[in-house]
């Protein structure tokens, strides 16, 4: 995968998070999904200020695989979260999978080099 590639992808993700993290914070949802949501935020930009410093740096894309991992993992759990939370909000849901999709798709995008 080409390195402007990835960083739009990375870019995609960090926007889905911001919407994520704007629907939980808009309605009442549990706490572990807001918590699971704003790790996922948290990553998510980490991973856009690593890709953007590793353009420059020229670094190997085994920390970007590592770190596309973990957002996968706080993903499941935040899905995970909302598929136990009852009357949550649908765009919040929506949110969260679109997140979700987004993330296993660059993983699995990556993994297959």
């Amino acid at each position: 995968m080409q390195a402007d590639q990835l960083k739009e992808r990375i870019n995609r993700i960090e926007q889905c998070a911001d919407d994520a993290k704007r629907a939980v914070q808009a309605g009442s949802v549990p706490p572990e999904l807001r918590q699971q949501v704003d790790q996922l935020h948290q990553q998510a930009r980490q991973a856009k200020q690593d890709c953007d410093s590793q353009q420059q740096m020229g670094q190997s894309q085994d920390k970007m695989r590592q770190q596309v991992m973990q957002l996968e993992q706080t993903a499941d759990r935040a899905k995970q979260a909302c598929s136990t939370a009852s009357n949550l909000d649908p765009q919040a849901k929506q949110a969260v999978q679109r997140a979700h999709d987004e993330i296993s798709s660059l993983k699995k995008q990556i993994q297959m080099g």
